[in-house]
């Protein structure tokens, strides 16, 4: 079933812990260039992947296609306690975010968690 707007998948393992996110398709909320929503979106994931990979130095798999409008990053096994940690600091910041987008644009941005193991 296609959910209308951007939809934001947060992995989560059965602990609550955040493992990464994906964000695909256009939230509709304007014209490409003219949609403030869309961009607010993006920022907030590209600043996302930016501090994991960047400030954090995490391993995290990543990918990004401006075609599909998608945005998806997710930590590695390989990704110490520390890392992980700090992911969760970026992660529910990336969170927050996006939920108060959502409330103000319901039928444009759609937060939903994926389980992961």
């Amino acid at each position: 079933m296609k959910r209308p707007g951007n939809a934001v998948a947060f992995f989560r393992r059965s602990d609550g812990t955040l493992t990464g996110f994906r964000a695909q398709g256009h939230t509709g909320y304007a014209r490409a260039g003219q949609d403030i929503v869309c961009a607010a979106v993006s920022a907030l994931t590209q600043s996302t992947l930016n501090g994991l990979r960047n400030v954090l130095k995490a391993p995290v798999t990543y990918e990004i296609d401006d075609q599909d409008a998608l945005l998806q990053a997710e930590l590695t096994p390989e990704a110490t306690k520390a890392q992980i940690d700090g992911a969760q600091l970026l992660l529910v910041s990336l969170l927050e975010g996006l939920q108060a987008i959502e409330r103000s644009y319901p039928r444009n941005v759609r937060i939903f968690f994926e389980e992961r193991r």
